[in-house]
């Protein structure tokens, strides 16, 4: 607690007594922070809906999209999530335990996935190839700074069954604005993979016989996104979104990317994707 000094004998006095109660009373709220919970439960919501969008990794190209958004929490600070399209952070789903909670900050340890599973056919070689998905156990840190929110986590043990050494790490701000029924929302994040990963996915071994080899280094994916929510009724939920991805250079040069972008021709350098929704919640 914070008050003006005045340098007066009876507030000297006053303040030697109140200072140590109020340094009990911060120290007793922080530890407190690591047995407050989530308040326990969850909801579920389904819907369908259309998107448009590709990048270097996929066709850009038009497709029905199915839309599940939930989350449930227990008790014991265990939880799942599934974040839907109107994510204002990377939907990715996630299952986890919460560590700490404060007034304004949460700390959560997850596991998620750092990278998609990808596949590749007579990209690089005349054969089809695929890489595995890539999961993460990381600290996950949520909160506010003024109006804006704040993700970010940190997961220094990131990898799969076919490689080591993996990292990954990422932060999103956010921020939010409230109009009638309508909830509109805008953020950036950057995500970084290391160089284990992304030569993993984008590397070319030396036992390619078309292209040189390729040693993919670290690098940091640039994402925006804009979006909106609205209710249409007691249970039904319309939402949109349009992204926009920055790739790293590592994978914007990777052989598999450059024979996409040369033999495909709806691929493009800059991800994009727009989507719209209806959803029930249950």
């Amino acid at each position: 607690m914070y008050f003006k000094r005045k340098w007066v004998p009876i507030c000297l006095a006053a303040s030697i007594f109140h200072f140590p109660a109020a340094y009990a009373e911060e120290k007793a709220s922080f530890w407190e922070g690591f047995s407050n919970k989530r308040e326990a439960g969850g909801f579920l919501s389904l819907g369908l809906g259309v998107s448009y969008g590709g990048g270097l990794l996929t066709n850009i190209a038009t497709r029905p999209i199915l839309n599940i958004n939930g989350n449930y929490y227990f008790e014991n600070g265990l939880f799942v999530e599934v974040p839907g399209s109107d994510s204002k952070f990377e939907p990715q789903w996630a299952m986890g335990y919460n560590l700490y909670n404060s007034s304004e900050w949460e700390f959560d340890v997850i596991f998620s996935a750092a990278h998609a599973h990808i596949s590749y056919y007579g990209y690089v070689s005349n054969a089809y190839d695929e890489r595995d998905l890539t999961g993460y156990v990381g600290l996950r840190v949520t909160g506010a700074i003024g109006s804006y929110q704040i993700q970010t986590i940190l997961a220094p043990k990131a990898d799969n069954s076919e490689y080591d050494g993996g990292a990954y790490a990422s932060f999103w701000i956010a921020k939010s604005w409230q109009h009638k029924n309508w909830h509109f929302y805008s953020s950036i994040g950057f995500q970084y993979r290391n160089s284990a990963m992304l030569n993993y996915y984008y590397g070319v071994p030396y036992k390619s016989a078309r292209v040189d080899p390729y040693q993919a280094s670290g690098g940091v994916n640039t994402k925006l996104k804009l979006g909106f929510t609205t209710p249409v009724g007691k249970r039904w939920v319309v939402d949109g979104a349009i992204g926009l991805t920055d790739y790293a250079t590592s994978i914007d040069d990777s052989p598999y990317s450059l024979d996409a972008l040369n033999t495909i021709s709806n691929r493009s350098r800059l991800g994009r994707h727009i989507s719209v929704t209806m959803s029930y919640v249950f």
